[in-house]
């Protein structure tokens, strides 16, 4: 008979022992140790609670944050066009025909790529002008 858990039937009627309390077991002459003297351990301190709180809102100016939000999306948009500029300079190894319709697909990718940074450019300096007249909800 195979004595793999998996292959025991689940319904034994086995009741598992009652737990015993841990003993420990030394070896033949070993001797009990005993208790350190001495001063007792310094008393371990916790901070007090809340324990992982949140710092609330920072304040900054309301140009400062436009500020920051119009050079992150400029740089986007920097990026993007001289991403597609510097892919349209690559040179293409395909045929004149196949050369037209990539420079097109190059040209539409990154101006699909700009255009959406310049919207996501709007909604936020939009959530920026909300916010500062106390609108953080639309219902």
């Amino acid at each position: 008979m195979s004595t793999h858990p998996a292959s025991l039937p689940l319904n034994t009627g086995l009741i598992p022992p009652p737990s015993r309390p841990f003993q420990v077991v030394r070896a033949p002459g070993q001797v009990k140790a005993k208790a350190r003297e001495g001063p007792p351990p310094l008393e371990i301190l916790f901070p007090l609670p809340p324990f992982r709180q949140t710092p609330g809102p920072i304040q900054a100016s309301q140009t400062y944050i436009r500020t920051l939000i119009l050079e992150r999306w400029d740089a986007e948009i920097r990026h993007c066009e001289e991403t597609c500029k510097v892919q349209l300079l690559e040179r293409i190894q395909d045929p004149v025909t196949h050369q037209a319709f990539l420079r097109e697909t190059i040209t539409q990718r990154w101006s699909a790529e700009k255009k959406r940074c310049e919207e996501a450019r709007k909604v936020q300096l939009l959530e920026l002008l909300l916010a500062a007249h106390g609108i953080t909800t639309l219902v």
